[in-house]
C-alpha cells in the first residue's frame, strides 16, 4: 500500500489524474510524437528516446508517468489502461 504521503506525492499537482484513462507507451514513441514531455510528473525520472522504456500517458496528453510510478499509484488513483493503440497523437 502506498502512503499518501509518498515524496512524490508531496509536490506534484496530480489530483485531475484521478479515475482517468490512461494509455500505455513508450519512451521513443514520447520523444517523437510530444517531445514536450521530458519527465514522469511523479518522479520526474527522464524520458529517454527508448523502446524499452515503458510510459503511461493520459487521453488529453498532458504529463506523463513512468513504469514504476504507474505500478505505484495504479490503485491509488484506480486509472483504467487502455491498449495504447487509442492515442491520438494530433490533439
Amino acid at each position: 500500500m502506498i502512503d499518501k504521503n509518498d515524496w512524490r506525492l508531496l509536490y506534484s499537482d496530480v489530483e485531475h489524474l484521478k479515475m482517468i484513462y490512461i494509455n500505455p507507451t513508450d519512451g521513443e514513441e514520447i520523444n517523437r510524437n510530444a517531445p514536450y514531455l521530458k519527465h514522469c510528473v511523479f518522479c520526474l525520472e527522464p524520458v529517454q528516446n527508448s523502446p524499452h522504456q515503458q510510459w503511461f500517458l493520459p487521453e488529453d496528453l498532458s504529463c506523463c508517468i513512468c513504469e514504476a510510478c504507474f505500478n505505484d499509484f495504479e490503485g491509488l488513483f484506480q486509472w483504467k489502461k487502455l491498449d495504447g493503440w487509442d492515442i491520438d497523437w494530433g490533439a
